[in-house]
């Protein structure tokens, strides 16, 4: 009986051992290389907006074309979510840019800007509408401002602090000193910075009377009756009267 099973085992070894030749090689598919370009088209943005709006260079505006052309793709930067806000991630403009502190120095009235601060809000608070993606193109002046337009459009005392406390951006270093207008026929009078922004805020004497640089106009004592410079307080109810000459004249 021991033989059958001697033999059962024999004839599975033997249907079960691999036969003579070679198996036939089964073929990969070749991979496709995508190119950028056509990634980038076949995002579901595109399938309705036009490409050719975020392909082409446009001076003082975010470029996409120069940004693509640096090695990123689309969803570094954005996290796309149809017809929804799309999410920028800021952190990768570091790589390049430095966005920190930096002193605008137009003016003899240097302020100070802190990008890490104000990014919080995103890019497109102020890119591109309220400011250029250019340092230097825009030629900013607290009438401007005052009137809502560059840093006004946040700091206008509703959205952030108003554009009139100056001391929060500008060094005031310069204007603890005491200016000197030199006067023919009397003697010179002085004038204090500090004293005054003391009492006013800087936008109750700028630019409406004074404008946001030392002055080219010669001041009158005739303009200053009339309400005007000086006048504009010293008039005998807001300050002591223009007429008070020894109180600003050194004789």
């Amino acid at each position: 009986m021991r033989w059958w099973i001697y033999v059962f085992v024999f004839v599975f070894a033997v249907s079960c051992a691999p036969h003579g030749g070679k198996e036939k090689a089964v073929e990969k598919p070749q991979e496709r290389i995508v190119s950028r370009d056509e990634a980038i088209g076949d995002l579901p943005c595109f399938k309705c907006h036009s490409l050719q709006r975020f392909s082409s260079p446009q001076k003082g505006v975010f470029s996409h074309a120069l940004h693509r052309d640096t090695g990123y793709h689309c969803n570094q930067c954005h996290s796309f979510q149809a017809h929804h806000f799309i999410k920028t991630n800021t952190s990768l403009c570091n790589d390049c840019h430095t966005l920190k502190t930096f002193t605008y120095t137009a003016s003899g009235f240097p302020a100070k800007f802190n990008h890490d601060t104000h990014a919080k809000l995103g890019c497109k608070e102020c890119h591109t509408g309220v400011f250029q993606m250019k340092k230097g193109s825009s030629a900013m002046t607290m009438d401007a401002i005052y009137h809502g337009r560059y840093c006004g459009a946040c700091h206008n005392g509703k959205k952030a602090f108003g554009s009139s406390e100056c001391a929060l951006c500008h060094e005031m270093k310069a204007f603890k000193k005491t200016i000197t207008y030199k006067v023919e026929g009397i003697g010179n009078t002085a004038f204090s910075h500090e004293f005054h922004t003391q009492v006013f805020s800087c936008d109750q004497c700028h630019p409406k009377t004074f404008e946001m640089k030392k002055t080219s106009k010669k001041m009158t004592m005739d303009a200053m009756y009339t309400g005007k410079y000086c006048g504009a307080c010293h008039n005998g109810k807001d300050a002591f009267p223009s007429t008070e000459c020894i109180k600003c004249h050194k004789t």
